[in-house]
């Protein structure tokens, strides 16, 4: 054992003191028995034991870091307790070009072999086009995914994260997988997509979606004023994004202006939730970290409270809280926040309340610290009068919602809804599914009698005119989304029917466990027609809205999107995949003996929502993927069909419509008037739905 690694396993038994460790540190490095890349090395794989008492493991990071960058007649000089320096990460490194290795890593050599750069292609999929940015740990790059290239997706970017930091050993490779799996499942408006983790070689990488931006740092350097107003939005967002992951047991950790991005189309995406765990590192930038995490406590939600109000004083007032000093020396010093002139008494307590040096009195979450902002002042008695009148008011505002269906909206705290126009996107609620404002409009429903491969169910066609807007969903309902209905309700689903060579039921299957891999952007399948019907009713009374399965005519019509005929690819099968998740090469692989179009999209199984081109109406995935439901009970053909876009809810409604087809389904089938059904407590891996949602004037 080395003299480093028995002195920290001295110090972890109490044999040696933080002095003693620390000359042991000194006496390493000027002696040139080490490394400072051998010491990180060591120390991370003492730290990944578990946690070394007190602070000592960020404050020998801060010296090995500091003795690399300056010449070691100047190291003497400086203070151990200097200002820590918000642009740059605390973090821990194997290697480094033009250093030696840590010998236990087989990858160490290959990196410095192997530069990554412009116009590289990792796993023979996604080429490097851009750099984007650089931090401690990670390097960021634009690139373009092979794979969508040739599939001809509408946009084939995405953004590639390549971690400086090696890993060990595989078994820390299967961590980063694990906990980025865990990062997919954050289906957020506020929270940047993961895609996957991988790695090429000695080079691991994680795929996120791509953004056009900046971030909130660069946005508060070149401003002077940020208006308040726009300030709010900013904090509101970034602490939606927080409420939604702590609800699903996920902590930042490293929160800061950097790890925030605004977009050229306004959205505000919070980046890098947990990444420094996920590298098996301690990994925290200390103008805004708590006290807890700088001495290496056990992250909490209230960390990332902490790192939030930090980052809302500076967007309200322009100034770091304590003047760039960290918490655990603003705290040892004494130091305690003064209420700066720009900060309005209730913002000043909220803030103040979120930093708290001690977790046990801080701000409990995200949307506590949100209301104890935006809270209104309290009233004197003087102004009795005036509540009465605003009680009148509530009265008459509480009479109208009711009779509008959204009195439990407007007492959750929503915004009045206001009804979308034409062609708008919209949402009712963050984890809301995306919806799209439809025109009025009509539509000749079904098949004509030329259609050589349209079967009896789909005739007669015949006009359908349809007088209203609705709401169709831009995607089919994810995984992610029906994942918050689960959790809101304890539904049970199990039981579900999957393919793999032949149709079977199993009992062990259900909307979580598939049968095949799924990430959180996946349509959600093993769905009845019951479970997605009560999935609507939830999240109409949680939004205050009248969701429901689009009727069979209002689903062709948002299928067509204008279209005459039956498939965009009529005439190029061989385009089929451009378009749609369908039955093809690569199903046909695993599949020998399948009917599948003369090209491959990729997937065997359900691709991510919004894989490939939209209909005309900018809507996803109408054609393929999964099955999906209909509101209609089921009659053999269009005899007697509604002619206004309505439901048909006379006939068998032990059985429902679907529509679409799917991964599973055969070529011919899949088209916006071939027809399907099966009993309304069906489940299958190969059908989902999509919702609608009414729009009143």
């Amino acid at each position: 054992m080395s003299g480093f690694a028995q002195a920290l396993s001295s110090y972890r038994n109490g044999a040696l003191s933080r002095e003693e460790l620390l000359a042991q540190v000194d006496f390493e490095l000027t002696s040139g028995m080490s490394d400072t890349a051998t010491l990180l090395a060591l120390l991370n794989d003492e730290q990944a034991k578990g946690r070394l008492p007190g602070n000592i493991h960020l404050e020998v990071v801060r010296k090995l870091l500091r003795w690399r960058e300056t010449p070691p007649v100047q190291v003497a000089q400086q203070s151990t307790q200097r200002p820590a320096d918000d642009t740059a990460t605390v973090f821990i490194e194997h290697t480094r070009e033009g250093q030696q290795g840590n010998p236990a890593s087989p990858d160490a050599g290959q990196r410095a072999r192997r530069p990554i750069s412009v116009g590289s292609v990792l796993q023979g999929r996604f080429r490097l086009i851009e750099p984007c940015g650089e931090g401690g740990m990670s390097r960021v790059f634009k690139a373009i995914d092979l794979r969508k290239v040739e599939a001809r997706a509408s946009d084939p970017h995405v953004a590639v994260k390549l971690l400086t930091v090696p890993l060990s050993d595989l078994h820390s490779l299967e961590l980063l997988q694990s906990e980025a799996l865990k990062l997919q499942q954050l289906p957020h408006p506020n929270i940047v997509r993961v895609i996957d983790c991988d790695r090429d070689g000695g080079t691991v990488f994680m795929t996120m979606e791509y953004l056009n931006g900046e971030s909130l740092k660069n946005m508060l350097a070149a401003q002077t004023h940020i208006p308040t107003h726009e300030a709010i939005r900013i904090i509101e967002a970034i602490a939606g994004a927080l409420a939604f992951a702590h609800r699903n047991g996920i902590v930042h950790g490293d929160l800061k202006p950097g790890n925030v991005f605004l977009t050229t189309q306004g959205e505000i995406k919070v980046i890098d939730f947990g990444i420094g765990r996920l590298m098996g590192l301690s990994a925290l930038t200390p103008l805004y970290a708590s006290p807890e995490m700088l001495e290496n406590g056990e992250p909490d939600p209230r960390d990332d409270i902490y790192a939030l109000a930090c980052i809302t004083h500076e967007l309200l007032t322009r100034k770091h809280p304590f003047d760039r000093i960290a918490a655990t020396q603003a705290r040892d010093s004494g130091m305690q926040l003064m209420r700066d002139r720009h900060l309005s008494r209730s913002q000043y307590r909220a803030i103040a309340h979120g930093l708290e040096f001690d977790r046990s009195r801080r701000t409990a979450g995200a949307d506590a610290f949100v209301a104890e902002l935006c809270a209104k002042p309290s009233l004197g008695t003087r102004r009795l009068a005036v509540i009465a009148g605003g009680l009148l008011v509530v009265a008459l505002l509480a009479a109208y919602f009711l009779s509008q269906g959204r009195l439990a909206h407007w007492l959750a705290g929503g915004p009045t809804p206001v009804a979308p126009v034409q062609g708008e996107l919209f949402r009712d609620c963050p984890t809301c599914p995306l919806m799209k404002a439809l025109p009025p409009g009509q539509l000749e429903q079904g098949a004509t009698a030329e259609q050589a491969d349209a079967t009896d169910m789909e005739r007669p066609r015949h006009l359908v005119k349809i007088a209203y807007s609705f709401g169709i969903g831009v995607y089919e309902v994810t995984v992610g989304e029906y994942r918050e209905f689960i959790k809101a309700t304890a539904r049970s689903s199990a039981g579900c029917s999957s393919y793999d060579g032949a149709w079977q039921a199993n009992a062990d299957l259900n909307w979580d466990n598939v049968g095949y891999p799924q990430t959180a952007a996946h349509p959600v399948t093993c769905v009845s027609w019951r479970d997605a019907r009560d999935y609507a009713n939830w999240l109409s009374g949680r939004s205050g809205q009248h969701y429901r399965l689009p009727s069979d005519s209002e689903w062709e019509y948002a299928a067509r999107a204008g279209m005459l005929g039956t498939r965009p690819w009529e005439t190029q099968v061989e385009t089929a995949c451009a378009s749609a998740n369908v039955a093809d090469q690569a199903a046909g692989a695993r599949f020998p003996g399948w009917n599948v179009v003369p090209c491959n999209d990729g997937y065997i199984y359900t691709a991510p929502v919004g894989s490939f081109k939209p209909n005309a109406f900018g809507l996803y995935d109408m054609l393929g993927n999964a099955y999906e439901w209909v509101q209609d009970c089921w009659h053999e053909n269009y005899h007697g069909a509604p002619a206004n876009g309505s439901a048909w809810m006379s006939g068998d409604c032990t059985q429902h419509g679907m529509r679409g087809g799917s991964w599973f389904t055969s070529p011919s089938l899949v088209s916006v008037s071939s027809r399907n059904r099966f009993e309304e407590t069906y489940r299958s891996n190969s059908v989902g739905f999509r919702l609608a949602r009414e729009i009143r004037p």
